[in-house]
């Protein structure tokens, strides 16, 4: 990204670049980071009214969750919105008290879906666009569990990671190819999920942090986790809409610190009958499955901070079928950095 700044040409630009990658891998780079800064620079148009006043009246249903010690009050006006975010937290709840150390509203007004932090408007969307609220709520909540501000973190990527307490990897791919699966099994055989589906990166540390949100399982992978999980048949189904079908949260038990270092990232691609296999995968690839759906801060300093991270990690494509032999190989794969 640095380089990409200060050349003055495209083409000065690609040459330094293809001194480092292929050209192949060049082209691809360039195309990203293109496509990127023109993402960035795009307007949310979302204006915000700030006198629009919380509605109190909406609080129909109230939860408190205990996360890091902190007391956490969220309150939602029906059934619908409470399927954005409480099932994703339900292991975190506790009874209410009177003295939670911060509160959130959620509710839908006029065909808009409201957020509030301490009954001040944060965000609206038209109510068909939740994602943008629960991603408006995560970053909320990450930055207050962590005392961060925004501008704090290089992004949340759109990934799951798992650590075995002394360092982590981030796992990505596209729906349907095992990532959440995967990361459930590994998250049983003693390792832990530090972040399902966001995993958010400190600007200072490099470091990724804890994510609390329970790890989401479509109905497609509920019968090969039930043989592994005791409780899997316990877990509550929810349906939130007829597209994404029926969807369980598997908490996960945390880890000792809150932010570890992260060593390679790996594209997850299940393929059935497959052998386990774990081999290098280009940048343009990575970043291709990657950066949709991931949120990278538009700060030019992060942006180059987030390129120089990656050419100090390990890039891999892991195709699997087998759940002990992809088990293994991951496990090998954190004794190999343990051993550094």
């Amino acid at each position: 990204m640095d380089l990409y700044i200060q050349a003055e040409t495209k083409n000065i630009f690609f040459n330094k670049l293809a001194s480092k990658f292929s050209k192949y891998d060049s082209i691809g780079v360039l195309n990203s980071i293109e496509n990127y800064l023109k993402d960035c620079n795009k307007s949310v148009e979302n204006p915000i009214n700030d006198i629009v006043n919380i509605d109190k009246t909406k609080r129909s249903i109230s939860k408190y969750y205990s996360i890091n010690d902190i007391t956490i009050e969220i309150h939602y006006d029906c059934e619908l919105v409470l399927k954005t975010i409480h099932p994703a937290l339900a292991h975190y709840s506790t009874k209410p008290i009177d003295d939670s150390q911060i509160s959130f509203d959620l509710y839908i007004k006029d065909e808009k879906l409201y957020l509030y932090k301490n009954e001040e408007l944060v965000d609206y969307f038209p109510k068909r666009d939740y994602h943008l609220i629960q991603g408006k709520f995560m970053m909320q909540l990450l930055c207050f569990i962590h005392n961060k501000s925004e501008k704090d973190w290089i992004g949340t990527f759109h990934g799951s990671t798992i650590t075995d307490e002394n360092n982590s990897i981030l796992f990505i791919g596209k729906s349907g190819k095992g990532k959440s699966t995967l990361c459930a099994l590994l998250a049983q055989n003693g390792l832990k999920l530090l972040a399902d589906d966001v995993s958010p990166m400190l600007s200072n540390t490099k470091h990724i942090h804890f994510n609390p949100s329970a790890i989401s399982i479509k109905a497609g992978a509920f019968g090969i986790l039930e043989p592994y999980i005791k409780t899997f048949k316990d877990l509550p189904e929810i349906e939130f809409n007829k597209h994404k079908g029926l969807i369980k949260y598997l908490p996960c038990e945390k880890p000792n610190k809150n932010a570890y270092a992260s060593r390679s990232i790996i594209i997850v691609n299940y393929k059935a009958k497959s052998k386990t296999v774990l081999e290098e995968v280009s940048i343009k690839v990575l970043m291709e499955t990657l950066i949709p759906d991931s949120w990278i801060s538009p700060n030019p300093i992060h942006a180059k901070e987030f390129i120089d991270w990656l050419e100090t990690i390990n890039l891999y494509q892991l195709t699997y079928s087998d759940t002990q032999n992809v088990t293994n190989e991951i496990s090998q794969l954190f004794q190999h950095y343990k051993s550094q």
